[in-house]
């Protein structure tokens, strides 16, 4: 499906003629509905992805990393480096920059690279404890899809989420337009297609996991 296709059942599905307003509202309001789906808690795995950088030595901070788009890093494992043997290694996640500038006085980053994210003032770092030697560095994070324009698609209007995010906008479309029946369907379809989209995010969560089985003792 297509955003074209997605607004024309939107406006079906609400008794209304296309053109106009309704298309301005419709995309304003899928929009609105996109900002809020990259926000929640949980993200669907299609806006997973990642980004190499590679460092000079005795860097403080990753220049490039994140890139513009970043919502939030994928994990606690989500920052890797490959050593001067050509092995990836994991950094290791602190909570704030104090731990980072402890690990460093006290000496004990050798071989080890520890970092922390830096979300000040609305600008994302990536603060690391700096090294003798250059390294290559990816991070993998989620990412914001292309925003929408009503002229173009990307992956909540062409993936497993499509109805979702119709859904959001069609709800406040049918606000706007005071049509409660309108409301009640498309506030049905949000709640069916969110708990979708939770039960994928779960499934794909368990993919990642490797199961052990055994004696818990």
């Amino acid at each position: 499906m297509s955003y074209t296709s997605l607004y024309s059942q939107c406006v079906r599905r609400l008794g209304r003629r296309q053109g106009g307003d309704i298309a301005t509202a419709f995309l304003e309001e899928m929009q609105a509905a996109q900002d809020f789906l990259e926000s929640n808690p949980q993200l669907p795995r299609f806006l997973k992805t990642s980004s190499t950088q590679v460092t000079a030595a005795n860097l403080a901070d990753l220049q490039n990393l994140p890139p513009a788009g970043f919502i939030r890093v994928y994990d606690d494992a989500a920052l890797t480096w490959v050593d001067s043997d050509g092995n990836t290694q994991e950094a290791k996640r602190l909570d704030t920059r104090s731990q980072l500038i402890s690990k460093i006085n006290a000496g004990i980053t050798e071989g080890n690279i520890y970092y922390f994210i830096d979300e000040a003032n609305g600008t994302v770092l990536i603060r690391i404890n700096p090294q003798t030697e250059s390294f290559d560095y990816t991070l993998t994070y989620y990412a914001e899809q292309t925003a929408l324009t009503g002229a173009n698609d990307n992956l909540w209007t062409t993936g497993r989420q499509q109805r979702l995010i119709m859904a959001i906008a069609g709800k406040h479309l049918a606000q706007w337009l005071r049509d409660d029946r309108a409301l009640q369907y498309f506030q049905g379809l949000e709640q069916q297609e969110y708990g979708r989209m939770i039960r994928q995010i779960e499934a794909d969560e368990w993919g990642d996991t490797d199961l052990v089985m055994g004696d818990p003792d």
